[in-house]
């Protein structure tokens, strides 16, 4: 529904676009790309860049029934009627999503079928590196890096729309952006699974070598509980480990990486901005960032002071990495995870990863005995050069061993991918193995391991299908929009995945399909009409022999010790919040759209703010902790309210302007109504006895119908997860009263096995399953206390 903090809304733009994650919203607002791509659109004065994602099957159906286009985020606009629709594609499995978008939208699935209303479809992203197989669908994609081109784009429709240019003249000035492949200019003609003939122009892949850090200092932050929770903030791009396997590893290159200082700043301001108290320092290798310790001394201290948590995802772990990992870790300590890819060091040589058996063997055991207790590894397998060794065989005598250092004192969690080829990568041309051999190395794995390492694997055929694209031409086309109108979303999903679906059509449109994913001849291959200056890198990767020798591990050293003496001080002051100095209790409001926020969701709005606004919110001590706040009964979702009562404990008193601060933390719809010092020690639920709301009822008609279903003093009916029971008008219902306005006043026993929610209640009065769409509103207006049988307020 929109309305976060920081979302950016514009009325009257000259060009209005959208960007889609094409994913449900709780992982399409994960993604850091769309975060960038928002705001850099968004400096533009005349341009507005909104939001719009895939949506779940519910929501896809209520749609089509009341025929409501899909439409964006933040002025609810039907996508049909924008200028620009630009597609974050990240990975292959999101292709019939992007179809779920474009139709429930009213936009045609295919790019020839469109009119001169409907706007130019664009798509970018790692999953398109090889464009082709939605090239039916999408009428200008973009190569490489977009913080540039993006803005470039948008200049070229804000020129077109100036000049009252059409959609084709747009889409031709488009065209002209560096970076910008146009399907319609390619030919391609086939042998099998083979291209037989190529014809087209080469586009060069984009390349931000920008200096200056482009992560937004004030993202959007949603209201619910999204995927990555937390401040993501890029400090290098690409890699230098030159992984074969690896299609960020090259598809991202060159390496480029940001000053340690100027990342420092710009995590502290996002954490004013934002009040998330974990920090991700996004890298495909940090590593290898050469500046780590530098950026830890720079941020740590003042980050571990405002209870704010680091952690490196993709840090590799060494000898030379692990005084790092410790001391990021204290607060919050969680799992130490491995990329070991194959137990075979041979397989790793040609793979070109950097690790031996023996160092990880080494590190398991000093990571066990400085105490770590979960650790995760991940393992591919079918890589190049499987066929020569027993794969099964040799992962489960690696984690046997790994086992037995820890034994039963240690969780270790194993995670089994297939190999999947990707473009531009060394193992572009490489085959994938078969199903039976992937179904049947799991289950070897799964069952020679004792029960307490746990083992799960990814989808074998999810991964068969990832590679069926990932080469495939533009004869997918086909096959994605017949597989998306019998029913396929959300495919990288495994509730949602139907692999029978997609292999139907497969063998109807692509008979012997399978073969494609064996090895790849000489021939031209779809990608490469797209050079991302880096040809002559893979082509050497390829011909390096298979049989070398495993490289000594790298230990790359520590630019400069960590500084522990700020870290401890950082500690000590962090533990001044332990203590409770006194308490104050918060009535915030939470009305209009924000009535669809779920309680647990609130109270996360809620702490953010408190973080955003430096409120001394004491921390319960223990191995996880968590800020000293209490609330009372939760509200139903769909009520307004204008008590939702919030009491806090501070370790110091707030300032005079804290109400102010803590306003602006808050999205639109909710804000604070008042701020008080309290000394009673209960806890709010344990003193509410009454809730009190106020309904308005928008007919006479409807009116009449609930003052005498009241008089009749009905029996309510209370679900529970266990069973279903009657529940007596006078133990539900403390007291009503109609006002002078006419809206009625209902006050409910709360905290007793005989509370009834509010709109159940009123469900039953008036005989109405939707209450909103009747016009009956009901907003919660107090809380009370019961003594000697008298109404006390709280508040």
């Amino acid at each position: 529904m929109g309305r976060e903090l920081n979302s950016i809304i514009k009325q009257s733009p000259l060009v209005r676009m959208a960007l889609s994650y094409p994913d449900l919203y709780e992982v399409g607002m994960s993604n850091n790309g769309v975060r960038i791509l928002y705001d850099r659109v968004n400096s533009i004065p005349e341009a507005a860049c909104e939001r719009v994602f895939a949506v779940a099957e519910d929501f896809e159906r209520s749609l089509r029934m009341n025929g409501v286009p899909l439409y964006t985020l933040e002025t609810y606009t039907p996508i049909r009627e924008l200028d620009l629709l630009g597609f974050n594609v990240s990975h292959e499995l999101l292709c019939t999503n992007v179809l779920q978008i474009l139709d429930l939208g009213g936009i045609p699935l295919r790019r020839h079928d469109r009119d001169g209303e409907s706007p130019v479809v664009i798509a970018g992203g790692e999953g398109i590196s090889n464009p082709f197989p939605l090239s039916d669908f999408i009428d200008l994609f973009f190569i490489g890096d977009g913080e540039e081109g993006i803005l470039e784009i948008v200049r070229a429709v804000l020129g077109a729309k100036k000049s009252r240019l059409g959609r084709d003249e747009t889409i031709e000035r488009i065209s002209h952006v560096a970076g910008v492949l146009v399907p319609s200019r390619y030919r391609m003609s086939y042998e099998g699974c083979d291209i037989a003939k190529l014809s087209g122009p080469t586009v060069r892949k984009r390349v931000y070598r920008g200096s200056e850090m482009v992560d937004p200092v004030k993202p959007l932050v949603p209201n619910i509980r999204i995927a990555q929770e937390r401040i993501v903030i890029e400090v290098t791009r690409g890699c230098s480990n030159f992984c074969s396997f690896c299609h960020a590893g090259f598809y991202d290159l060159p390496y480029r990486c940001y000053d340690y200082r100027a990342a420092a700043d710009r995590i502290i301001e996002i954490a004013k901005n934002t009040g998330y108290n974990e920090v991700t320092l996004s890298s495909l290798s940090i590593s290898d960032y050469p500046r780590l310790s530098s950026l830890v001394n720079a941020v740590l201290p003042e980050l571990t002071e405002m209870g704010i948590s680091v952690s490196f995802p993709s840090l590799r772990v060494d000898t030379a990495t692990l005084p790092i990992i410790e001391q990021i870790s204290e607060l919050r300590r969680a799992s130490l995870t491995f990329a070991v890819e194959s137990a075979s060091e041979k397989i790793r040589a040609r793979a070109n990863k950097k690790l031996s058996n023996r160092d990880l063997i080494e590190i398991v055991r000093h990571v066990f005995a400085r105490g770590w207790k979960v650790i995760k590894l991940y393992f591919m397998i079918g890589l190049p050069g499987c066929e020569e060794h027993d794969e099964a065989a040799e992962i489960i005598q690696l984690l046997k061993e790994i086992y037995q250092i820890g034994g039963r004192g240690m969780d270790i969690n194993v995670t089994i991918s297939p190999f999947v080829p990707k473009p531009h990568t060394p193992f572009q041309m490489e085959r994938q193995a078969g199903r039976d051999y992937f179904t049947g190395a799991v289950r070897r794995i799964k069952q020679g391991l004792p029960r307490a390492v746990k083992i799960k694997n990814h989808d074998i055929e999810a991964s068969l299908l990832e590679a069926m694209i990932a080469r495939g031409d533009a004869r997918l086309g086909e096959v994605i929009e017949r597989s998306y109108r019998e029913g396929c979303r959300f495919d990288s999903w495994e509730e949602h995945f139907r692999f029978d679906i997609w292999e139907k059509n497969l063998n109807e449109t692509l008979p012997g399909w399978e073969s494609c994913l064996g090895l790849r001849g000489g021939g031209p291959m779809p990608w490469h009409v797209i050079e991302t200056g880096f040809e002559r890198l893979v082509e050497k990767r390829v011909n390096r022999g298979a049989s070398e020798a495993l490289p000594q591990s790298r230990v790359k050293r520590a630019d400069e010790q960590i500084d522990m003496r700020r870290i401890e001080e950082a500690r000590l002051g962090f533990a001044r919040r332990y203590r409770v100095a006194s308490r104050i209790r918060i009535c915030f409001y939470k009305t209009g759209m924000m009535r669809f926020i779920p309680h647990i969701d609130f109270m996360e709005i809620v702490k953010r703010a408190l973080r955003m606004a430096g409120a001394p919110v004491s921390i319960s001590q223990g191995f996880n902790k968590r800020e000293r706040i209490s609330t009372g009964f939760p509200t139903p979702l769909g009520i307004e309210s204008e008590a939702e009562l919030i009491d806090v404990e501070l370790f110091d008193d707030v300032i005079d302007s804290f109400p102010v601060n803590l306003g602006a933390g808050l999205p639109d719809g909710i804000g604070v109504a008042g701020v008080r010092i309290i000394h009673e020690g209960a806890s709010l639920m344990a003193v509410t006895n009454v809730i009190e709301y106020r309904v308005t009822i928008a007919s006479e008609s409807a009116r009449l119908i609930i003052r005498n279903g009241l008089a009749s003093k009905p029996e309510f009916r209370k679900h529970s997860k266990r069973n279903e029971r009657s529940v007596p008008f006078d133990k539900a219902l403390h007291s009503y009263e109609f006002q002078d306005d006419g809206s009625l006043i209902m006050r409910l026993y709360a905290g007793s096995e005989d509370s009834v929610r509010i709109d159940d209640v009123l469900r039953t009065i008036a005989g109405i399953e939707d209450l909103h769409l009747n016009g009956i509103r009901i907003v919660k207006t107090a809380q009370y206390s019961t003594i000697n049988g008298e109404l006390v307020l709280i508040s």
